[in-house]
């Protein structure tokens, strides 16, 4: 811990830990965030929230996240909204508050579709630590929130992945009429 801050400067942190650990991230990330605050003091902080241990294990990277094309239709709305409520520029600094309103009015959106401990399924991002890393991502330039003129949407791509740096809804709906082309022949 770093005795050199003031009073004033480790509640901020400790606040900003409690918002960060209380939805869940990963403590070896928020001690990325938070240098004030010891990783000991970080588990503390988690355990007394929700009366568990954090979760173990590698943080996930952008390219495992998305499980099919519908995952970048929800990567790129959370995106979009982190974009939105941002203050500064995504693709060179990480606004904590923004990424913190942007997961909670996805949550909203999105009633109980959050999974803690191992998410499958199309509704990405899952949990908060899905959520971090794709601001990370945005910032580091291995992803990125484009606009598609055909659609008119925003869609989300990753550099490296399996899937295409194409808009994926315009994809969607050419597979959708290919589709129905060939079972009208």
């Amino acid at each position: 811990m770093n005795r050199n801050c003031s009073y004033q400067a480790r509640l901020k942190d400790q606040n900003l830990a409690y918002q960060l650990l209380s939805r869940k991230l990963r403590t070896t990330i928020v001690n990325r965030v938070i240098k004030s605050l010891r990783p000991k003091d970080l588990l503390n902080i988690y355990h007394s929230i929700h009366q568990e241990r954090p979760i173990s294990g590698a943080v996930p990277k952008i390219e495992a996240i998305p499980h099919s094309r519908e995952s970048f239709l929800f990567m790129a709305l959370f995106a979009s909204i982190y974009r939105s409520a941002s203050r500064v520029d995504i693709k060179t600094d990480i606004d904590v508050e923004a990424i913190i309103f942007a997961w909670d009015y996805f949550c909203q959106k999105f009633p109980g579709h959050i999974r803690e401990r191992r998410p499958y399924g199309r509704l990405r991002p899952a949990n908060f630590d899905e959520a971090w890393v794709i601001a990370e991502a945005l910032k580091q330039g291995s992803a990125d929130l484009r606009y598609c003129s055909s659609c008119k949407r925003n869609f989300f791509i990753i550099y490296g992945s399996l899937y295409h740096p194409i808009c994926q809804v315009c994809q969607m709906d050419n597979l959708r009429r290919n589709t129905k082309t060939s079972m009208a022949n």
